[in-house]
C-alpha cells in the first residue's frame, strides 16, 4: 500500500498515534485498482513469470537420478540480499520507468530474479542454463 505517500507493506509501516495528523492509505500507484486498496497484480506477476526464475537443467534429459545438487557456502553468498524480495511491487511502483512502461519494462523486482538466477546458474556452469534471463532481458531492451 501507499501510506503517506511511501509505498511499503502495511503490517510493517508504522503510523503516527497523535490523533492531529491524519494518514492518507492509498492502493500502490500505477497499477488498475480493482476495489478500495485491492490492486491487480497480474502484470507484475506475468512480468515475474516472464523471466523463468527457477533453475534449468543445460540438457534436460539429462538424469540426476535422485541426487541432489550441492551448492557449496561460497556460492550461496553470492544470493545473499536476492532471497529478501517478497514481490510486494512496491518496489517497481516506486519507479518511474515502471510507471511509464508497465508493459514493456519489467521492473526491479522481475529484474533482481532475472540476476538471481543468473548468479546461480553460475555457480553450476555445467548443469544449469542461464541463458533464458539474459537473452529475454536484451528482447526488452529492444535486440
Amino acid at each position: 500500500m501507499n501510506i503517506d505517500g511511501c509505498n511499503g507493506l502495511a503490517y510493517l509501516t508504522k503510523i503516527a498515534p497523535s490523533e492531529a495528523d491524519a494518514s492518507m492509505i492509498t492502493p500502490l500507484p500505477y497499477i488498475f485498482v480493482i476495489k478500495d486498496l485491492v490492486v491487480d497484480m497480474t502484470n507484475f506477476y506475468n512480468q515475474y513469470k516472464s523471466i523463468e526464475p527457477w533453475l534449468k537443467p543445460k540438457n534436460p534429459t539429462a538424469e540426476l537420478n535422485g541426487n541432489e545438487i550441492k551448492q557449496s557456502k561460497k556460492d550461496r553468498a553470492k544470493l545473499d540480499g536476492m532471497y529478501e524480495c517478497i514481490l510486494c511491487a512496491c518496489c517497481s511502483t516506486s519507479c518511474p520507468s515502471y510507471w511509464w512502461n508497465p508493459e514493456s519494462y519489467l521492473g526491479p523486482a522481475a529484474l533482481l530474479y532475472a540476476n538471481h538466477r543468473r548468479v546461480e546458474a553460475d555457480g553450476f556452469p555445467n548443469l544449469m542454463d542461464s541463458s533464458v534471463s539474459v537473452k529475454y532481458l536484451g528482447h526488452h531492451a529492444g535486440k
